[in-house]
């Protein structure tokens, strides 16, 4: 017979001398509802490493469904494997308790369709005016910057007027750029560090991150150290992973070396190392695209390349030289495409600064060719309208399903660029990492599909902010070693429970690692030789009856 592990034993054991719960009143006046999942850390406990639990949850009267935020400490009883925890650390939301919220928003330019940006600043706002003039803010704007880090106010500060300064900031936000929202959680985390009462971070975005330094595992880990819930919101529908495969055909012609605008110093061929660098940097991951440059003759597309560093050195090393050959460029371009036969999404982006008068192919046959295969082309035009043959360029975007863009500056070019590769890449949100951020560090994830949504959902959390029960407690058992454990939480009244239990389920990190006696080890290694040395014994009796 198989014994169970010492760990297993020991909760047995503890199971078995548990006391008994408190009894059961007759009618339950409150009712419990858990929020997230319990979170672990380990904090220092008088010089000693501890295993401690935090879980989150709300009171309601059990008569109107209202929020119980007057249950005195006393009342509220946790129990960890059925045994009542008595060092606890117990939140309870009362408007003059401390809250520090950080609002991080995604201003990315794909917040700019279908006017995302503009519900997300009234949603914003409306969180703002939601909240008890006692709670502490501060405010994150980002796309692939951080483009505002405003922290929650210093001591002293009104509030108020702190309040609208984050308004203010919020209503001046203009659409721009891709999106690094774990780079923006990491800071906001930051901003929460050392700061006393509940703290929480809300982010809202509606893209993939696609150009953060801080990875996922980094900030969980981040926000679980500080103790700070990250609340998350996806907006519009979540990413479908669709492959994205371009050819960017970059006009190198012995114009580029002129700046764009007669007020400008740079070389328009500067100005496309920056921008077409921008469209790399902004592809997500697992893009995959080619250069193409032309100036009198095509050069040889090389292989498709996820190399945002290669590709990037290959786009700065273009010199201007030669005349126009657009059309050949392009025409290239569509059967460099076809002969890689990509899945997913496929697109061909092409820059000149002149008109095409070398090319052997005509605007015609571009089109057919691209119509063909089903192959959009983004036109965009450098420099004085009067050298760029618009109308041309127009027609090709049209009727290929593309879009035409003209730039007369460097700035110009680079937003161009980063919004067509934003277009390209940027199919919806994160849905998998929003979710696990939310869920490894105490918060919750919600999904605005439509925009015109983000209100209801920030006036669900500002209300759930000041109306959440937070306690933490040193674990009963310290020890990591990955067994689970069961949470319990209901309130008593003159030693009665006058609520159903509210149970979390958790696993501690950390591998099972079974303890048995010496003894049973060599029973089982007496078994096992047993059952190795049983085949020769039956050949054995087989041949001695058999040869009989």
């Amino acid at each position: 017979m198989l014994a169970c592990s010492r760990t297993h034993l020991a909760v047995l054991a503890l199971l078995l001398t548990a006391p008994p719960a408190p009894a059961q009143a007759s009618d339950n006046l409150y009712k419990i509802t858990k929020e997230g999942r319990a979170q672990q850390a380990t904090r220092d406990r008088n010089g000693t490493p501890t295993l401690y639990i935090t879980v989150q949850f709300k009171i309601e009267r059990a008569a109107d469904g209202q929020p119980a935020l007057d249950i005195p400490k006393e009342e509220i009883i946790v129990e960890e494997d059925r045994r009542r925890v008595a060092d606890l650390e117990i939140y309870r939301p009362r408007a003059a308790d401390p809250l520090t919220v950080v609002l991080a928003l995604d201003t990315s330019g794909s917040m700019a369709k279908d006017r995302k940006l503009d519900e997300a600043k009234a949603a914003a706002r409306l969180f703002l005016e939601t909240l008890h003039p006692s709670v502490n803010c501060g405010l994150i704007l980002f796309d692939h910057r951080l483009r505002v880090a405003e922290p929650p106010a210093r001591d002293g500060t009104d509030t108020a007027s702190h309040r609208k300064h984050l308004a203010k900031l919020i209503d001046e936000a203009e659409p721009l750029g891709g999106t690094a929202y774990l780079d923006a959680t990491a800071k906001a985390v930051e901003m929460l560090k050392g700061v006393k009462g509940r703290k929480a971070v809300l982010l809202m975005t509606d893209g993939i991150d696609l150009n953060s330094k801080a990875t996922l595992p980094e900030v969980k880990r981040l926000a679980q150290d500080a103790q700070v819930p990250v609340y998350t919101l996806g907006v519009g529908d979540p990413g479908k992973g669709e492959a994205v495969t371009t050819v960017l055909v970059l006009d190198r012609s012995g114009s580029m070396a002129a700046p764009a605008a007669a007020g400008d110093r740079t070389p328009k061929i500067v100005a496309l190392h920056r921008a077409a660098g921008q469209f790399v940097t902004l592809m997500r991951p697992g893009a995959r695209t080619t250069l193409l440059p032309f100036s009198s003759t095509v050069a040889t597309p090389r292989n498709f390349s996820d190399n945002k560093a290669d590709l990037k050195q290959a786009i700065e090393r273009l010199k201007p030289d030669g005349e126009t050959a657009l059309f050949d460029a392009i025409f290239t371009a569509i059967e460099t495409l076809e002969a890689a036969k990509p899945e997913g999404k496929r697109a061909v982006v092409a820059l000149t600064d002149g008109i095409d008068n070398v090319s052997r192919r005509r605007v015609a046959e571009v089109i057919d060719r691209a119509k063909e295969a089903k192959i959009p082309l983004h036109m965009l035009g450098l420099g004085r309208a009067k050298e760029i043959d618009a109308d041309v360029m127009r027609r090709m975007a049209r009727d290929t399903g593309g879009q035409y863009h003209h730039a007369a500056s460097e700035e110009k070019l680079i937003q161009i660029f980063e919004d067509l590769s934003i277009e390209l890449h940027d199919d919806g949100f994160d849905h998998a990492s929003l979710t696990d951020l939310a869920a490894a560090t105490g918060g919750k994830f919600y999904h605005a599909r439509n925009a015109k949504d983000l209100r209801l959902y920030y006036r669900e959390l500002a209300e759930e902010l000041q109306t959440t029960y937070t306690v933490t407690f040193p674990s009963r058992r310290p020890q990591h070693d990955g067994t689970s454990r069961g949470i319990d939480i209901f309130v008593t009244r003159g030693g009665l429970a006058v609520s159903p239990r509210a149970s979390f389920d958790y696993q501690v990190h950390g591998v099972v690692v079974p303890k048995m006696d010496q003894a049973i080890y060599l029973v089982l290694l007496v078994l096992l030789g047993g059952l190795l040395a049983l085949p020769a014994g039956v050949r054995r009796l087989y041949r001695f009856y058999g040869g009989t």
